[in-house]
């Protein structure tokens, strides 16, 4: 699976840890939608990447996106320990992201070594075989 879908997946997971958490905790405050919004953005940039015309930029702001997820979370998660609902959200986002940006890190390498030996990316195999198939 390529980036971009990968983008696109972890996007909707943070919309529905930040619903979720805006829904189920006691006290609906819309400071437990931060996720949701973090998965927007990040869903935004997955459906810009897979169009390719700016796909590594795109995939280069989701993964800025994740590090601010992983972080921002993870720096709050102890300040608040009394709301098991609050604490929940805050650990799957910082873990989520973390994923995401590792898996990132890992595409990323994977690009550069491919280019270093001359070699077609995933990506720009997809994209040759989507070519093909409309000249077809």
């Amino acid at each position: 699976m390529t980036m971009h879908r990968w983008t696109i997946l972890f996007g909707l997971l943070l919309v529905a840890i930040g619903l979720g958490g805006y829904y189920f905790a006691d006290a609906k405050q819309p400071m437990a939608l931060i996720p949701a919004v973090l998965g927007i953005a990040m869903f935004v940039c997955g459906v810009v990447a897979a169009q390719g015309a700016m796909r590594m930029l795109a995939i280069h702001v989701a993964a800025l996106i994740g590090v601010i997820g992983f972080v921002g979370p993870l720096v709050a998660l102890f300040e608040d320990t009394a709301n098991t609902a609050a604490v929940l959200a805050k650990g799957l986002t910082s873990a989520l992201c973390l994923m995401f940006v590792l898996m990132c890190v890992n595409s990323f390498l994977e690009v550069r070594r491919a280019r270093k030996a001359g070699k077609n990316t995933d990506e720009k195999e997809e994209l040759n075989t989507d070519e093909q198939d409309l000249i077809s």
